[in-house]
C-alpha cells in the first residue's frame, strides 16, 4: 500500500469531520476532502516526509476552504 493510500485510509474520515465542522454542507465537506487528497496526488514528492499527517492535511484543506468561501 502506498503512502497516499495509507494517509487516505487513516485520515479521510477525520478530515471529512474536520471540514464538516467548518461548512454548512456534508457534501461540500466530502468534496473538499477529496480535493485535498487530489492535491497530494499532484505533489507525491512531498508525501514521504510528512511528520504530522493531520496537520499537513488540515493545512491543505484550509487553503481549499478559503477558496471555497471566496467563490461563494
Amino acid at each position: 500500500m502506498s503512502t497516499i493510500q495509507l494517509l487516505y485510509k487513516d485520515n479521510h474520515g477525520w478530515l471529512c469531520r474536520w471540514l464538516r465542522q467548518r461548512l454548512d454542507s456534508a457534501d461540500d465537506a466530502v468534496d473538499l476532502a477529496h480535493d485535498t487528497f487530489l492535491r497530494l496526488l499532484r505533489r507525491p514528492d512531498e508525501v514521504p516526509g510528512i511528520v504530522e499527517p493531520r496537520a499537513f492535511l488540515a493545512t491543505i484543506a484550509r487553503g481549499l476552504l478559503n477558496d471555497h468561501w471566496r467563490r461563494r
